[in-house]
Parts: structure tokens; sequence; C-alpha cells
């Protein structure tokens, strides 16, 4: 899987997040983490059905019967389930040209923060055990998904969310919590994040806060 990530340290990664959010942040110091199937998409980290579809032929082209392949494909369902559960991503944007959507998805008012730092900073305080991958676009109808890794999936999103140009920071749920639980990682504040950028919409008393 480190193949997928990004090499480039001097990325910008911004985070856009609520007021109370950023709060949160603050009082904690800690980076917050959500299993990926508390995420609105409940496909994430599953195969297209096209790749589904890809994989029964292919079987069936090794002399598997139905019920061998029903089996298969029941498999992969289970494993891609275990995985929305047990994998805790944090989104970012990369780059610094950002969108009106980006603040309105993601900021929830005027009172939204963009929360800016690299890609470099970013590592060196998650360490090696997190995966830092910027998200393939991709044509779901036409496009495959790598098959080397399980968690290939999450990597991969349909072209219509290239606005987006997300970078995720991927990894597991922390030791000894319960299944599906998200994770909080502490984090030097200041060391990580280069500036905080309030919503453009925001009034001028809050600007002044």
């Amino acid at each position: 899987l480190r193949r997928f990530e990004t090499t480039d340290d001097a990325l910008v990664l911004r985070r856009y997040v609520a007021n109370w959010k950023f709060a949160d942040l603050l009082d904690s110091s800690a980076l917050y983490f959500a299993p990926a199937s508390k995420f609105s998409d409940k496909l994430e980290g599953h195969y297209t059905h096209r790749d589904n579809d890809h994989s029964d032929r292919q079987l069936a082209q090794w002399g598997l019967d139905t019920r061998a392949r029903d089996i298969a494909a029941d498999a992969r369902a289970r494993i891609a389930s275990h995985n929305q559960k047990a994998v805790v991503i944090c989104c970012w944007t990369g780059g610094f040209n950002e969108s009106p959507r980006h603040w309105s998805e993601y900021g929830s008012g005027p009172k939204a923060v963009a929360l800016e730092t690299t890609v470099g900073r970013l590592r060196r305080a998650l360490g090696s055990a997190f995966l830092i991958v910027p998200v393939f676009y991709r044509d779901f109808a036409r496009d495959a998904i790598p098959k080397e890794h399980s968690l290939q999936p999450f990597f991969f999103k349909q072209r219509s969310f290239c606005w987006e140009r997300e970078v995720r920071v991927v990894g597991e749920m922390e030791v000894g919590r319960r299944i599906e639980s998200a994770r909080a990682v502490r984090i030097d504040l200041a060391s990580v994040f280069q500036s905080v950028i309030v919503s453009p919409s925001a009034l001028p008393a809050y600007r002044g806060a």
C-alpha cells in the first residue's frame, strides 16, 4: 500500500471544519479519525459492481460452479464490511485552490475554518502507522480498482467527486477498542498547523475574535 502514498511532503493540505469541531480540536489536541462505516457512502471500501462481475466471470472461466462463486462473493462482501469498521480515516483537501463547496459542504456555516498543514508536517506528527494517500477518481462504469490489497477500494472514488481533491489519512482502529470505534490521535497543534483560515462568509465580529 505504501506505493499509493503521496511522496510530496510540501503538498499543502486543508481540513475544512465547523466551529465546534475546531473548538474540540483545541481542547483535545487530537485529530479525529472516523471509522469508514460511519461515512455517508455505504459503498466505502467496497469494489464496484463492475469489479465484482469481472471477478465472478473469472472464477467461472476457472471452472468454479455457482455455489463456489456465491461463497467467494460473500467472502468479498464480508471482508469489505469488516474493513469499513476497522479502518479509520481523516479527510483533507490537497492544494491551495479551494472551492465554495469545500466551505458549504464541510464547514457547515459562516463560522467554519480551514486548518492548513503539509503532508510532511502531518506525516511527522502521525508516524508510519498511517498512510497519506491522494484519492484516485475513476469512472466506475469503465475503470477497475486494483486488487493487490483489500484496502485499495478506500483510495478510489467516482469521478463526480473530483472537485474534492481529497487526500486521506488512513489508519487502523486503536488496539483494544471496540470494533467500529473512532480514533483520536494526539498531536502538537503548533508544529502541525501552519495557519487557520476563517470562512470567507464569516461576519467581521467572528473574524476579529
